[in-house]
């Protein structure tokens, strides 16, 4: 089983390894330019609420935050699994701990989130979780390719 607890400096090393390219890590951060540096995902966070790390018996196999959070709904962002450790449960796990938080200690009632149209693992996944589209945004990737951001939420 696995358990959590807020992420820490010496964790940003560890986790910035876990996208496997450019366009993995633009899922995960769309500003960031890979390889992806701790430094830079220690910054990121500090303007996050509550950075979180899932544990697997003490190893850090996957990471979430949450932004801009108003009266009635935050946002999910930088959601992202230590490879070997995807399709095991470790996202199911994550999104339901970041729920439960948004839920009971910022008294949200709208969980968001935005996927990006050609990421059908994850628009696959989040529907499995009762997340919906909402609205889309039109995006570019950093080799300046458009997409579309699906902007998605489930009611908590």
């Amino acid at each position: 089983m696995y358990s959590h607890r807020s992420a820490v400096n010496e964790d940003y090393k560890t986790i910035s390894l876990f996208p496997q390219d450019a366009r993995e890590l633009f899922f995960v951060y769309p500003k960031g330019s890979y390889p992806l540096t701790a430094a830079k995902l220690q910054e990121v966070a500090q303007s996050r609420v509550n950075p979180l790390v899932v544990l697997d018996n003490g190893v850090i196999v996957g990471y979430g935050n949450l932004y801009d959070v108003s009266e009635d709904e935050c946002w999910l962002g930088n959601v992202i699994i230590r490879p070997s450790y995807r399709g095991k449960g470790v996202g199911r796990y994550l999104i339901e701990t970041m729920k439960a938080y948004a839920k009971s200690e910022l008294s949200v009632k709208r969980f968001r989130l935005v996927c990006h149209n050609i990421n059908t693992k994850a628009l696959l996944f989040y529907t499995k979780l009762d997340f919906k589209p909402f609205d889309v945004k039109v995006m570019t990737d950093n080799e300046g390719n458009e997409m579309i951001g699906i902007k998605m939420e489930v009611r908590l």
